[in-house]
């Protein structure tokens, strides 16, 4: 009992201890805290002509005639913007509390101030010290080096918080209204064309292509569609180099760029331009910049793989023919050496189609939509079977498919299925175009088609 009520005594003195001297700091900090507002910095932010703070590194701007500059390095491209909004906020910095007489500047931070600020006018210029943060209210002592302890609002810190690069005017990536072309120069180049309504392909589904010459070969709309939006629609992230001489240009990989993209587009008053950029990798980062520009800027890895992977085996369809079947009024069907002839009567906007096979109506619809859903075997896994590039060869054929259109261009189209093994058919189209399917696929559509014909 005694070692228990000992110990609570010095309990008691303890906290007797804490409220002391919180009751002295109370009077070393507010007895002389003075509510008097002060202005530090009053000026127009027109008449500014020098910025300089310490905040992750030193810098240092001037302006004249309206323009700011870097002061060590006149080649530095500054962001003009960023520069007068950073003037204006620094213009106006008043305090509302004072400490007349302040104690040691190691109790405010500002003995080894945390960061420093300067703003100079052609009168004067004020060189302030930002120290700690105050217990209350969110604010941060400082001092102009007259004497006196101020309090101002914590948000001055960020007002400063910008290093160097973040004050670099990186090049515009304009506004495309429209991107009519991406065309790549890289090791394996790639010129790709959006167009509706084009007639380069047996499909007018398609609205882009990849463009050899004077040959069109269709691509997925959707995923090229994102190749598009990638190439046009990015930003750069941080800037790395502001003026990044030839002989720097290795260090980022872009003395040899491993593709250099031009993007062809209409602005929004429809006027055609282009953009020009280039992009690299380096030590696993990723780089680009304007063509023959010197500032040079990370980019993302999803833009740097869009440029550099963009091929027709990238952005292929995976639907193994894509018609739209108002266009096609009859369809020719081999299997097992017989030729079925099913004729479409199109039922316009708020009717169905009528499919008749000898004069007979037969249920045709759900097979042609079962063939849209069939899609080119997965890269990976004919890559795991060993699979080269298709051929139809000697291979049985399974099924054969003439759709004839109404339309000038592309009137007859075929598809072919080959069986190649127990696993895939070799699809082809129109003679060119080679996949390899799901065997299982095209056994299901000639089951239904045999269903059709034996049901009549």
């Amino acid at each position: 009992m005694k070692r228990q009520r000992r110990l609570m005594v010095l309990l008691g003195i303890l906290v007797i201890c804490i409220g002391a001297a919180a009751v002295i700091s109370n009077i070393n900090f507010e007895e002389k805290m003075v509510g008097t507002e002060t202005a530090i910095v009053d000026v127009e932010s027109s008449e500014i002509t020098s910025l300089s703070w310490n905040y992750e590194e030193a810098v240092s701007f001037t302006c004249e005639d309206d323009q700011w500059k870097y002061t060590e390095d006149e080649n530095m491209p500054v962001n003009q913007e960023l520069l007068g909004e950073i003037a204006e906020n620094l213009s106006d910095i008043t305090s509302d509390k004072m400490v007349e007489e302040p104690q040691a500047l190691s109790v405010y931070g500002l003995d080894d101030p945390a960061y420093s600020l300067s703003v100079g006018t052609a009168d004067e210029t004020v060189e302030i010290s930002i120290g700690n943060e105050s217990f209350t209210d969110g604010e941060v002592y400082i001092s102009t080096g007259d004497g006196y302890v101020y309090l101002t609002d914590s948000s001055l810190i960020d007002e400063i918080s910008y290093s160097l690069y973040d004050l670099v005017q990186t090049d515009e990536i304009p506004e495309m209204e429209t991107v009519t072309e991406v065309a790549i120069d890289k090791e394996d180049p790639a010129d790709i064309v959006y167009q509706e309504n084009s007639g380069y392909g047996y499909s007018d589904a398609y609205t882009y292509y990849l463009k050899n010459g004077e040959e069109y070969q269709n691509l997925d709309n959707e995923n090229t569609e994102t190749l598009f939006s990638t190439l046009s629609g990015f930003s750069w992230e941080e800037c790395v180099d502001y003026y990044a001489e030839d002989s720097e240009l290795a260090t980022y990989g872009l003395d040899d760029p491993d593709a250099v993209v031009t993007v062809s587009y209409e602005d929004e008053e429809g006027t055609a331009q282009q953009f020009i950029y280039e992009v690299a990798s380096a030590d696993g980062s990723f780089y680009g910049r304007v063509k023959d520009s010197a500032v040079v800027c990370g980019i993302s890895q999803d833009v740097y793989d869009a440029a550099v992977n963009a091929s027709y085996d990238e952005l292929k369809p995976d639907e193994i023919i894509l018609l739209d079947w108002e266009t096609v009024d009859s369809i020719d069907v081999e299997i097992d050496g017989n030729v079925y002839t099913v004729e479409i009567t199109h039922g316009g906007e708020d009717e169905d189609d009528t499919y008749t096979l000898n004069d007979e109506k037969i249920e045709f619809g759900d097979v042609l939509d079962d063939l849209l859903t069939v899609t080119r075997a997965d890269d990976e896994e004919l890559e795991e079977a060993g699979l080269g590039d298709p051929e139809a060869g000697d291979n049985t054929l399974e099924m054969a498919l003439t759709f004839h259109r109404n339309t000038e261009e592309y009137d007859t189209v075929e598809l072919d299925f080959y069986q190649y093994n127990g696993t895939y058919c070799i699809s082809v189209l129109n003679g060119e175009e080679k996949n390899y399917v799901s065997r299982e696929d095209v056994v299901s559509l000639k089951e239904a088609v045999n269903t059709i014909v034996l049901d009549q």
